[in-house]
């Protein structure tokens, strides 16, 4: 009998080891998702959230609310909206690390998504953009979403751009992104005719890569303080002080060995009401482009000094002047993109130059987050109104700053890129701060500096080049403290840190002649045509073979 007992206590606890029904064991961790990130309700409504969860047979949900007064939630997920606001709904498994949650805003929901097409035939290789809006013209969150029921046919941005893959038919679905369901969608048909075959338009090599493009540029020269000036007429190329730029002086920058010049270039004040831009003007920029670009160098053209003109604080403000701006600029960018649109690959453009708030007091820490936000959205509708002037546009490299084109990584991590495969993102680098800014700063490149400086090309490596995404440093220097031996150093160091990740850096040259002090980066002198600094030029030239 006591045998039996035994045996049936030792079942017992095998059975009770193999059943383990009073308990969950599972070899994923708990998770727990919704269908929403974000959603729109009114006040007074009520909605049932279904919170996923994976991981656990058996739990208990919390929700929570971080503002009652504004969104109430009961332990079933019903949420209802109070009064007018935003607050965040918290769904958790108990005894658990798992929980997710969506923004609720009691406001005005989307009641209607409307597109400018319901159907649309594209080229395979072409881009077209559609218009979507949302009703009502109140609504809280107008987002919208866009995605393709096949991305092999047809792949569309999250701005509308549609680009045609090869041929077949697809279905674009614009939703609005409060919640409410509210859609549309457009009927696209891709057919064969313009498909990149990989060979040239023109002298256009459609093949070379980002990072075939960026290695090949090796070392550049910024024409600093020139067609970027602020001033009235022609005559702002020479407002501060610099003579008109001539074919010489490119001549002479070429034959120095640099072989990627970078033109900034201020429109704002060269544009009528409607935003025309002066076709002398036009003209003009183009004959500078042409000295280099005749003279078989890479050029980057960009839209330098215009942060008046497109007023990135007050765009974070004002959705009414976001939108004012982005028409503007958009505008803009689509007469120098068709006025430039048959020249090769050598001719890359550039968004937009230091995009920030002057005077706030975030303008050179990285902004804020609405800034940042701003600077993105432009990028990205500039990129679309490149692209559909086509052309070699469709092609082109283009690249694209953070706010205020910081190296500063918090930013740098804040970027949204375009939904291009051609992006290059522009960053400026006057690094060390203390080192190559500070004037007041000891003139000795130092071991710390080396480190910083190390650390640097590091993070962009891992942030981007590790991704996929080239990096050109757009403005790089060391500002003159009479300390030319210790600034080739410098430069030998920084451009071999920089080449180590494939990244080509371009000296800022403001023709500040000898001068000591801030903000003096000058090498060459363009009265006279001599290099002011002729070690350095020569180290700049020969660090990055």
């Amino acid at each position: 009998m006591k045998k039996l007992l035994s045996l049936l206590l030792g079942l017992a606890m095998i059975m009770s080891l193999m059943c383990g029904s009073v308990m969950t064991v599972s070899a994923a961790d708990p998770s727990v998702t919704l269908p929403y990130s974000t959603i729109t309700i009114s006040k007074g409504k009520t909605v049932s959230l279904k919170a996923k969860v994976s991981g656990v047979s058996k739990y208990t949900l919390v929700w929570t609310s971080s503002d009652k007064s504004i969104v109430s939630v009961t332990d079933e997920g019903k949420i209802t909206g109070v009064k007018k606001g935003s607050a965040d709904v918290t769904v958790a498994i108990k005894n658990t690390d798992a929980s997710t949650k969506v923004k609720v805003t009691v406001g005005t929901p989307v009641t209607g998504v409307t597109v400018s097409e319901k159907s649309i035939s594209v080229k395979a290789g072409s881009t077209y953009k559609i218009s979507a809006k949302v009703f009502p013209s109140n609504a809280s969150n107008k987002s919208l979403i866009c995605s393709s029921s096949d991305k092999k046919v047809a792949t569309v941005s999250k701005d509308g751009v549609i680009k045609g893959i090869k041929s077949g038919s697809t279905t674009i679905t614009v939703k609005a992104a409060d919640g409410s369901g509210k859609k549309a969608t457009v009927t696209v048909k891709v057919t064969a005719g313009n498909k990149p075959s990989g060979k040239t338009t023109g002298s256009f090599d459609k093949n070379v890569t980002a990072k075939e493009l960026t290695s090949n540029m090796k070392i550049g020269w910024n024409l600093g303080n020139s067609l970027d000036a602020l001033g009235s007429g022609m005559s702002s190329e020479t407002a501060w002080g610099n003579p008109k730029t001539t074919k010489a002086m490119i001549d002479d920058i070429k034959a120095q060995g640099f072989n990627t010049i970078r033109i900034p270039v201020s429109w704002g004040r060269h544009t009528d009401k409607d935003g025309n831009v002066d076709e002398q003007w036009m003209k003009r920029v183009k004959e500078v482009v042409d000295y280099a670009y005749k003279n078989d160098m890479y050029v980057i053209l960009n839209s330098h000094h215009d942060n008046e003109y497109y007023d990135i604080g007050g765009c974070a403000k004002s959705d009414k002047t976001y939108k004012a701006s982005e028409k503007k600029m958009t505008k803009l960018w689509t007469q120098i993109a068709n006025e430039f649109k048959k020249y090769n690959e050598h001719l890359i453009f550039e968004t937009l130059n230091e995009p920030r708030t002057e005077g706030s007091a975030k303008e050179w820490t990285g902004g804020t987050g609405a800034e940042r936000e701003v600077v993105n959205n432009l990028n990205s509708a500039i990129v679309s109104a490149i692209r559909a002037t086509g052309g070699n546009n469709e092609y082109r490299y283009i690249m694209v700053p953070a706010y205020a084109a910081t190296s500063n990584m918090g930013a740098l991590r804040a970027m949204k890129l375009p939904d291009d495969e051609r992006i290059i993102v522009s960053v400026h680098a006057y690094s060390p701060y203390n080192y190559a800014m500070n004037s007041g700063y000891s003139k000795k490149f130092s071991d710390s500096d080396k480190k910083e400086l190390d650390k640097f090309f590091s993070d962009l490596n891992s942030l981007f080049i590790s991704k996929g995404i080239q990096v050109v440093i757009g403005e790089f220097g060391a500002t003159n403290k009479g300390d030319e031996a210790d600034r080739c150093l410098w430069a030998e160091y920084y451009i071999k840190g920089a080449a180590k990740y494939g990244i080509p850096c371009v000296w800022w040259d403001n023709n500040s002649g000898d001068s000591e002090g801030g903000e003096c980066f000058g090498i060459y002198n363009r009265k006279t045509g001599e290099w002011t600094f002729k070690d350095l030029a020569d180290t700049l030239i020969r660090s990055a073979k």
